[in-house]
């Protein structure tokens, strides 16, 4: 991106070109194009799509965003402040591998979104290391603005996140990449912050679906231990993947949805996941890419 701006490219720059640069970076580390796949629709997102994902459906989900200053001379900060927000919280739906934000800022918004973070009591990293959070209470005291630019991506959980990259992308610019901890099952719950909304409303809409996903999690777990092992016992390998429990579940009839079974197997009943509130039974451990065993003997417990 530097070395297009060098060049006197800078007002053609857009996102798609931080895509295909990262496409091209990828590369370079041994990532084939055919392991790529760009606006990938993602079913925890209601029809919204992921903008690269590598090794699709479930491997790396990344977002990308480069907003630049209006033309016009008016800046929407407050908006662009929500929109930069929604990204983590749709990429922590995702139940992926691993997830990804990426963000090229001007140093002035930059300054703006440290700034709007602190009024808001939300924490920007400012170093390599340094963790953010994103509690639902706090998104909802945001400037209207910006609750409208986050819209149905809000969450009832805490979305948390850590800073992997602060580099400078040429003159004025930054490049910022953060790698996002997936939100437990139990808070998927969309919709909470919306603007215009009774705050009581919502908080009582938020506790009663909440409720409800807690009470089918057990049942659930008790349907995917059971694919599981049916699974292993058929195959005769000590791993399954996430597409043959699955399948083995729409055999059984199960009621289940594709994404409540991934977030299921890749969070909360895997020991290795990271990210608060993951790992709540810890009934698997992954056997490499796309694959995970049974911690036990591969029994049902």
């Amino acid at each position: 991106m530097a070395a297009h701006r060098a060049a006197g490219r800078g007002h053609l720059l857009t996102e798609d070109t931080v895509r295909l640069e990262t496409v091209l970076v990828l590369e370079q580390f041994g990532v084939a194009p055919g392991r790529l796949a760009a606006e990938v629709l993602a079913p925890e997102l209601a029809g919204g799509k992921l903008d690269l994902v590598v090794d699709p459906p479930g491997g790396v989900a990344v977002e990308l965003k480069y907003p630049r200053d209006s033309r016009t001379g008016f800046s929407p900060d407050t908006m662009t402040f929500g929109e930069l927000l929604r990204d983590f919280l749709r990429v922590a739906a995702v139940p992926a591998d691993d997830r990804w934000v990426v963000q090229l800022l001007n140093d002035r918004l930059a300054r703006y979104v440290i700034n709007a973070c602190l009024r808001h009591g939300l924490a920007w990293p400012e170093a390599v290391g340094g963790t953010m959070t994103l509690p639902a209470s706090a998104l909802a005291g945001l400037p209207v603005t910006a609750v409208r630019a986050i819209g149905a991506a809000a969450v009832s959980g805490t979305v948390s996140a850590t800073c992997a990259v602060i580099e400078p992308a040429g003159e004025g610019l930054l490049l910022y990449a953060f790698r996002i901890d997936q939100l437990p099952a139990a808070e998927l719950v969309t919709g909470v912050i919306t603007a215009g909304v009774d705050a009581s409303e919502a908080a009582a809409h938020t506790d009663a679906a909440v409720i409800a996903k807690r009470s089918s999690r057990e049942g659930a777990r008790a349907e995917i231990l059971a694919a599981a092992q049916a699974v292993v016992s058929r195959s005769g390998q000590n791993a399954f993947t996430m597409p043959e429990v699955i399948a083995e579940m729409r055999r059984r009839g199960t009621g289940y949805a594709e994404s409540t079974i991934r977030t299921m197997i890749g969070a909360h009943l895997c020991a290795d996941a990271t990210g608060v509130g993951t790992a709540g039974y810890a009934d698997f451990t992954r056997d490499g890419r796309g694959r995970y065993r049974f911690r036990s003997s591969g029994a049902v417990r």
